[in-house]
């Protein structure tokens, strides 16, 4: 019983101290997108070994979701946008790819960005993405945005020009709104459009939101999913927890109609 004990003690520090510094990474990369200003180059990250493995082995697996469940505007954006397999890429590295493509480019964030800053950001075709990586223990789905999901989800559809103008439309809205009830329908709109949005072809439901793109559980969980029409009053009425995977989605007939439908509901703003 003692030699157990001693085993769970052992492994319970072991936890503690990659936790410890899995939090000591983040806090650092934080600290370098705090002190980023406008003008300057991208904060440039010394990825660990560990850290590059866990990217090789999770995109790697994404990429064969994404072939079976991503929507063709994502996987054509992805043959334009094309990501290091072998180590986390750099921001910098991909930028300048998205500004060739569509306009837009990258800039470092510590963490959340509040949303009016976030989404009002779009209408300058930018986009405020964390440096830092999912810890190993949870690889599969990310409870927070990290840069994994920032490249795989966010980065490649913004080198798509229909979802980069459908996110500078997001832009202007959120630059123009001033009331909370708006703000609030407006991020609802936005999660369940780009974040965990779903859209049909060829009869089937094909994903094209960034937070189910960058997640496996995610799309491995698509055909547990309760699936409604894509309807925005329903949607801003629908709560989330964007902390856990997702029990209902809203799927548009096509991306023309999904878009169709946003651009309708900003209008209304």
């Amino acid at each position: 019983m003692r030699g157990t004990c001693a085993a769970a003690e052992r492994e319970r520090g072991k936890q503690e101290a990659m936790t410890g510094e899995y939090e000591r990474r983040k806090a650092d990369r934080q600290q370098l997108a705090r002190e980023w200003q406008p003008g300057e180059p991208l904060p440039t990250i010394a990825y660990t070994e560990e850290e590059d493995a866990l990217w090789e082995t999770v995109t790697a697996k994404l990429s064969s979701l994404h072939h079976e469940v991503a929507c063709a505007n994502y996987r054509r954006a992805a043959d334009a946008v094309v990501l290091n397999r072998q180590r986390v890429p750099q921001l910098a590295e991909v930028s300048p790819v998205l500004t060739e493509l569509t306009g837009f480019h990258l800039r470092p964030a510590e963490g959340t960005v509040p949303a009016k800053r976030f989404l009002g950001t779009f209408a300058d075709s930018g986009f405020y993405a964390t440096q830092y990586l999912r810890p190993a223990a949870s690889p599969y789905h990310s409870p927070e945005p990290d840069v994994l999901h920032e490249l795989v989800g966010h980065a490649v559809m913004l080198g798509d020009p229909v979802f980069a103008d459908l996110y500078r439309a997001f832009g202007r809205a959120a630059r123009r709104i001033s009331t909370p009830d708006a703000m609030r329908e407006l991020v609802h709109v936005f999660w369940f459009a780009m974040e965990t949005g779903v859209v049909y072809e060829n009869g089937r439901p094909r994903v094209c939101g960034a937070a189910l793109l960058s997640s496996v559980a995610e799309m491995e969980s698509l055909d547990k999913v309760q699936l409604r029409a894509f309807d925005t009053a329903d949607i801003v009425a629908q709560d989330f927890d964007d902390s856990d995977c997702m029990p209902v989605l809203f799927a548009a007939e096509s991306v023309d109609h999904l878009v169709t439908e946003v651009r309708r509901f900003l209008t209304r703003l």
